[in-house]
């Protein structure tokens, strides 16, 4: 009966498709849509944008392979491995984590209530020696909440390990991780730990310390100590943190979390654990790198310096993504992380819109021209422009999400969607929208060619707009260009005074940072205009402070992004074969195929896995393309943290071009139609054959 009814409403439904398909308007927009792919494929930009391939294999490194100097450094090489495998601080280490997933939950239960206990004491003592009994009591307070938790632990009587491989929670944290169940159950194989007196001598030895030094720094040195352990074991752990805490951590901790993933990435490409390939593009970024660190050391002012290293630092979150990123799994666990991360930010934002609390901002408001908008959320950003940057890079991921079906489900997704665009919308950020429009629109054209309609949809909406939009935000949109608003008069003297200054120091740059750029453009600066922190203008700031090679350079950057995406994109088109991504299985053989498979089956599949490919390139990639598109009116990389995400998510981008290529299976070309001859209808090959074998009946 229930596979009745299937049949029945798959019937109905393909009824309905077959109806709207036939149509004269559909088929109208369907041809237009074709065209217009076909002129942009076909044409200058395809030319431009594609390229060949990129196959291993180098003819300089076979021959340098056989030199007596890369013998020589292998055997370097396999030297400090055995050193570090055989020293004692690693046989320490692993010692102990076996001998913590054998202990019993009850322990830590004992360990906790004896750590609080006395935390507890030592800030009663210290407050009553200080005469600070009424003051703040934060420390007291998060000893008797450890002493409160602790004490639910003591009724457990299984191990760590079996806590971890049986509980959701734990299950989370090992698909965070990368583990499975099997591989905790033999790391924790052995006697199992139930001492109790050990727990109560550690746990009074910590508690006496807290006398010295708070128990909250003695807890986060313990989960900095753990963190950086699992990074060190697995460096791919360190790029999902960066990907995660951008928003929520300070930038020198930001820096340090990415110096400490590059060595312990470096010592596992040492060891052999893990394989660096260098394709034309990290060349470039190795420029561009090479080329801000001369530009903070030869510059205007000394202060530069210091800015210089930092942007340098945060490029390093490139090569982690692009070199340690190699499996599917992983760069969907990061683009998780990014947007649960910004949703986090955004709720924040939301807050501090509805609660007016610290964080709202009104110095970036015309208050003449837009006195009915009350404030401009900053989140964690601390300028509602660098907000509205950060969220249209990361909102296109959550959108590819929602359409890909890969790393979150469609509920979760469009409710992420939701709440980044609610709180994209409160920052009042024009430069951000019109970035996320832009996107939108190369988002439909990436994604499928009757995505288009989508758009043609959207321009017959336009004579509408005013009675769906609200008043506010259609004035806030429509007032770009507009020189009665002071932030567009402010930008355009800005604009017009770098332009000045290009015109003398443009060729060779004048450094990085604000402190050349404030010894500068007072010389250059425009009566009510004397003072401004930047340029407003990405292009124009590279080109100024690290002169016309910074920009050229930074441009093929770009170039070589956008042509590994073109081209990933040809070859997905031109290819037959294709690798199945992880949960998609063949349906069972059934009487319309020869090959021991179901040929709709397999043609459904593929596409499906296509359509997955392109969706996980274009969505990085289109937020990037709404960060430039910003850059045209505000300098996107004056805060360093959003520096650090849009290198993060160019460095996605590549690696999900790179993972997907190594899942195309080279093949000849087809002589024939095929499924995969046009990639907007699923299923293509599996209706010709029915059709050919009803025909030859």
């Amino acid at each position: 009966m229930k596979n009745g009814h299937r049949n029945s409403v798959k019937a109905g439904g393909s009824l309905f498709v077959a109806l709207i398909r036939g149509s004269l308007i559909i088929r109208l927009l369907d041809k237009l849509s074709a065209k217009v792919y076909n002129a942009i494929a076909g044409g200058f930009f395809g030319w431009l944008f594609t390229g060949y391939p990129i196959h291993a294999g180098s003819g300089f490194l076979a021959a340098l392979r056989n030199t007596k100097i890369w013998q020589g450094a292998g055997r370097i090489r396999h030297f400090i491995n055995r050193e570090i495998e055989e020293s004692l601080v690693c046989n320490l280490v692993t010692h102990f984590l076996k001998c913590f997933l054998r202990c019993r939950i009850r322990l830590y239960g004992v360990f906790g209530i004896t750590f609080g206990a006395y935390s507890a004491i030592a800030c009663l003592i210290t407050s009553l020696a200080d005469n600070t009994l009424l003051a703040d009591q934060t420390n007291l307070y998060f000893a008797m909440a450890i002493c409160l938790l602790s004490s639910i632990l003591l009724f457990s009587k299984s191990t760590l390990a079996e806590a971890v491989c049986k509980s959701a929670v734990g299950r989370l944290i090992l698909w965070i991780l990368d583990y499975t169940p099997e591989e905790v159950r033999y790391a924790a194989r052995g006697e199992v730990m139930y001492r109790q007196y050990w727990a109560f001598i550690w746990g009074t030895i910590f508690g006496t310390v807290s006398i010295f030094v708070s128990p909250l720094w003695i807890i986060g040195a313990a989960v900095l100590v753990i963190g950086a352990y699992m990074i060190l074991l697995k460096p791919e752990v360190g790029v999902l943190v960066l990907f995660f805490a951008m928003p929520l951590l300070p930038t020198m901790a930001l820096a340090c979390i990415t110096i400490f993933v590059f060595l312990c990435t470096m010592l596992k490409v040492l060891r052999g654990k893990r394989i660096v390939r260098v394709e034309p593009l990290d060349i470039l970024v190795m420029a561009f790198a090479a080329i801000t660190f001369f530009s903070g050391v030869i510059s205007l002012s000394n202060a530069s310096l210091k800015p210089a290293l930092l942007y340098v630092c945060f490029m390093l979150g490139y090569f982690e993504v692009v070199w340690l990123l190699r499996k599917r799994d992983w760069l969907i666990r990061c683009s998780v992380g990014a947007v649960v991360s910004s949703v986090l930010v955004s709720l924040y934002g939301i807050l501090q819109y509805f609660t007016g609390v610290e964080g709202k901002s009104e110095a970036w408001l015309d208050s003449e021209m837009f006195s009915s908008i009350s404030e401009r959320v900053t989140g964690t950003l601390e300028n509602p422009n660098m907000l509205g940057e950060y969220l249209i890079l990361i909102i296109p991921i959550a959108v590819g999400m929602l359409i890909g079906f890969e790393g979150l489900r469609r509920v979760p997704a469009l409710l992420c969607i939701g709440i980044t665009g609610c709180c994209l919308i409160m920052t009042w950020s024009r430069g951000a929208w019109i970035g996320l429009m832009m996107a939108a629109v190369i988002f439909l054209f990436l994604w499928h060619r009757r995505a288009v309609w989508m758009i043609f949809a959207g321009v017959a909406a336009l004579p509408f707009l005013q009675k769906i939009v609200s008043a506010d935000l259609l004035h806030r949109l429509t007032s770009i260009g507009d020189m009665n608003d002071s932030s567009t008069a402010y930008r355009v003297h800005i604009w017009r005074a770098t332009c000045n200054m290009l015109a003398d120091h443009g060729l060779t740059g004048i450094g990085i940072g604000e402190g050349a750029w404030d010894k500068l453009y007072p010389q250059y600066a425009f009566l009510a205009v004397e003072a401004a922190p930047h340029s407003h203008n990405l292009f124009l700031q590279i080109w100024l402070e690290m002169g016309v090679l910074g920009l050229v350079v930074f441009l093929l950057v770009l170039f070589f992004l956008l042509q590994s995406v073109f081209t990933f994109y040809r070859r997905l088109y031109d290819t037959r074969e294709l690798m199945l991504l992880p949960g998609q299985e063949y349906e069972d053989a059934d009487d319309e195929n020869t090959n021991g498979f179901s040929v709709s089956s397999y043609n459904r599949h593929i596409n499906k896995a296509k359509a997955q490919l392109r969706i996980s390139c274009a969505a990085p990639l289109c937020g990037l393309l709404a960060v430039l598109v910003q850059g045209l009116t505000d300098y996107a990389w004056y805060n360093y943290r959003v520096y650090l995400m849009f290198w993060l998510v160019i460095g996605l981008t590549s690696a999900y071009v790179r993972t997907g290529s190594s899942m195309i299976l080279e093949t000849p070309p087809a002589e024939t139609d095929s499924a995969f001859t046009d990639i907007g209808y699923a299923g293509q090959t599996g209706r010709k054959a029915r059709r050919k074998k009803k025909t030859e009946k």
